[in-house]
């Protein structure tokens, strides 16, 4: 079977990377069709000039390169490959061993900083906590004790969705109803249907509008719950 080798050759002032020459041994005589017709290919010159080659040797001879000797041990094993990799793999080790007690140490000090009694906490106690959290979260928005963290979740979701739906509502009621100068007196544009410079309704004062003294006693009253 033929071997592909690297012979190197003397780099010169001008070389951006070592010039080197593409050397095949070990390799069976091409056969190659001659004829008026025919057209001939040289693999490995091609093969080189692809790689940056400066030449290739191809020979079906063996060509021993000693740059390229490899010592090897009694089972046949690169002794200079074996100790880099096994060095490199046990300084990774301890780098990942360093890198987990690192970790581990920012997250015990983040749980003493958040909470004193960290260092008494036990397995126990931490989760009769949860189980207290989750109770007191079901019962609040209304639901079944038996249900799960998602469905606690959605549920606060879909409160938050819509509160923040009926805030827009109230904006957008506040924007109707908002006071306008009606003959020197504030009055509510909505409910006195104004018309720039008239209304179409009876003038209500401002402050007697129907739509807000409605609004801002829900808002006081969601205020004093809260």
């Amino acid at each position: 079977m033929a071997r592909i080798q690297i012979l190197e050759l003397p780099e010169g002032s001008n070389d951006d990377r070592p010039p080197f020459v593409l050397v095949v041994d070990q390799c069976t005589p091409q056969r190659v069709a001659l004829g008026a017709d025919a057209s001939y290919g040289d693999y490995w010159q091609a093969l080189a000039d692809k790689i940056g080659a400066r030449g290739v040797i191809v020979t079906p001879d063996t060509v021993d390169i000693p740059a390229n000797d490899v010592p090897v041990d009694e089972a046949g094993h690169p002794i200079f490959l074996k100790v880099h990799v096994e060095g490199e793999f046990e300084q990774f080790r301890e780098q990942v061993q360093q890198e987990v007690l690192a970790a581990q140490g920012k997250i015990t000090r983040a749980l003493r900083e958040t909470d004193p009694v960290y260092e008494r906490a036990d397995i126990a106690r931490d989760t009769d906590r949860l189980a207290k959290w989750k109770h007191e979260l079901t019962d609040a928005l209304g639901m079944d004790r038996t249900r799960d963290w998602d469905d606690i979740r959605n549920a606060a979701a879909g409160i938050r969705r819509d509160r923040d739906a009926q805030a827009r509502a109230i904006e957008r009621a506040r924007d109707l109803h908002r006071a306008v100068e009606y003959k020197g007196t504030a009055i509510c544009a909505e409910c006195s249907a104004f018309a720039g410079s008239s209304t179409d309704n009876a003038p209500v004062a401002y402050d007697q509008c129907g739509t807000l003294l409605a609004l801002n006693s829900d808002t006081a009253n969601s205020q004093e719950q809260a």
